[in-house]
């Protein structure tokens, strides 16, 4: 807030100093001091206080929002409700009126077990081709005598 340094401070005390006089001086630091304390409470319990109603504005719009949530989540949750009576009454309405019976479909003997099972790996033949040196690694290939 106020810039002041060391020398500053050294010209004010004795300028107090004179004024004042020895005797009075000591008794007036310490009345200062005590203003100034007073007045750093002061301020610190305004910050505090300020600090307090931001914190409750912001405990409010989080309740708010809370109740909103929950709101929504009801509204939800009923019309899923709503809508899985719905499916249930429209299935049972639709099987009473198929010709077939609640019996799932047997399987029958003519599928053939051949049909599902996994392809046959079958070993390649390996060939008895020789590859000629020099072509096919750019000549730089040498070749085994035995």
């Amino acid at each position: 807030m106020f810039d002041v340094g060391f020398s500053e401070l050294v010209v004010i005390g004795l300028i107090a100093l004179i004024v004042l006089g020895p005797k009075r001086l000591p008794e007036v630091a310490r009345t200062a001091g005590k203003w100034m304390g007073q007045l750093r409470r002061f301020i610190n319990n305004v910050k505090q206080d300020l600090d307090r109603e931001i914190h409750q504005d912001e405990l409010a719009e989080l309740r708010k929002l809370r109740e909103e949530l929950d709101s929504t989540r009801n509204l939800m949750q009923s019309t899923s409700g709503d809508l899985i009576k719905g499916f249930t009454e429209t299935a049972a309405a639709s099987a009473a009126h198929t010709i077939h019976s609640d019996e799932p479909p047997k399987l029958t003997a003519l599928v053939d077990a051949a049909a599902f099972a996994p392809p046959v790996k079958r070993a390649r033949a390996k060939s008895t081709k020789k590859s000629r040196p020099g072509r096919k690694h750019g000549g730089t290939r040498r070749t085994r005598h035995p």
